[in-house]
């Protein structure tokens, strides 16, 4: 087989083309610090990593999600356990009205005292969020939970819906419980029937009874007034369960999303001290190419001769 001096140097051009090109390669990778610098480069490859950043795009949803909840549950925690410390005096106050020791004057200071404190509820009733929402309206977050009505009576505006979140790819978050559930009312038997009384009408009877003297109101105010605190009290642990989910739900995605990390570090992260190696030695090949081609396309049989 004849080889033509033409093809000895194509051929010549060719390898150190090549060799060219992985050296441009690997300075490619050095320069990114990834091993694939494009997806032709290593299509199964590619996918993983695809896959494993999308995972981890996932995850920074449902950490925003997280902080969505925590700080909406911020705002539920602040209320309730200032509504909670107001009914614990209400009762303690409950409790001092049901003694002999007291006079009809000093029953009806109570009453006043009674009464300014049902209007620190019902202000933190409708407390409202970072965003001017209505922590506990439902879903009716534009208006007041609970507002007067003609009567003056003090109602509930808000609905039943609860809104939740998604906190990773198999659980959701109730973020929020209706008002007149956290507010809850009492069932009263009157005349052998039952009523269903509101949280603030209890508050508000209860008031009325001191200021008028009325022992058996009385009596039956501190029954109510202990199971609205006990209620609270179970909103409170409701609460504290939602809060700790959000908790423990942020440690499980701290723990996935340095897993995913890892992984992806793996796939995609160039080893440098490899690299470094293998352009080393790509060079010293290209460079002994280039020597040899050198020395070959100088032979010619007049140099033979010569």
């Amino acid at each position: 087989m004849k080889i033509s001096t033409s093809q000895l140097f194509d051929n010549s051009v060719n390898q150190m083309n090549r060799q060219q090109s992985k050296i441009a390669e690997m300075q490619a990778k050095l320069a990114s610090g990834k091993q694939i610098v494009k997806p032709s480069d290593d299509s199964e490859k590619s996918a993983v990593i695809q896959r494993l950043q999308t995972a981890i795009d996932r995850q920074s949803v449902y950490e925003r999600s997280l902080d969505t909840a925590e700080n909406r549950l911020a705002s539920e925690e602040s209320a309730l356990m200032s509504s909670e410390r107001i009914l614990q005096r209400i009762r303690q106050l409950a409790v001092q009205s049901n003694t002999d020791t007291l006079s009809v004057d000093d029953k009806e200071i109570l009453a006043n005292e009674i009464t300014s404190l049902r209007e620190e509820l019902l202000s933190l009733a409708n407390t409202q969020d970072a965003n001017g929402n209505y922590v506990f309206a439902g879903s009716n977050v534009q208006a007041k939970a609970f507002d007067v009505n003609a009567d003056g009576d003090i109602i509930y505006q808000g609905d039943k819906t609860q809104t939740s979140v998604d906190i990773s790819d198999q659980r959701r978050l109730v973020l929020n419980r209706a008002g007149d559930e956290v507010f809850a009312s009492v069932d009263r038997v009157v005349d052998g029937d039952t009523q269903n009384i509101s949280f603030f009408k209890v508050i508000d009877d209860f008031a009325q009874a001191l200021a008028t003297d009325d022992e058996d109101a009385l009596n039956l105010g501190l029954e109510e007034i202990s199971s609205i605190t006990e209620g609270m009290g179970a909103s409170i642990a409701d609460l504290g369960s939602r809060i700790s989910t959000v908790n423990n739900q942020r440690e499980i995605l701290e723990d996935t999303n340095l897993r995913y990390q890892d992984l992806l570090s793996n796939a995609q992260d160039l080893d440098y001290a490899t690299a470094v190696t293998k352009l080393s030695a790509e060079l010293l090949s290209l460079e002994a190419a280039q020597a040899s081609f050198a020395k070959i396309s100088q032979l010619s049989l007049f140099n033979y001769i010569r």
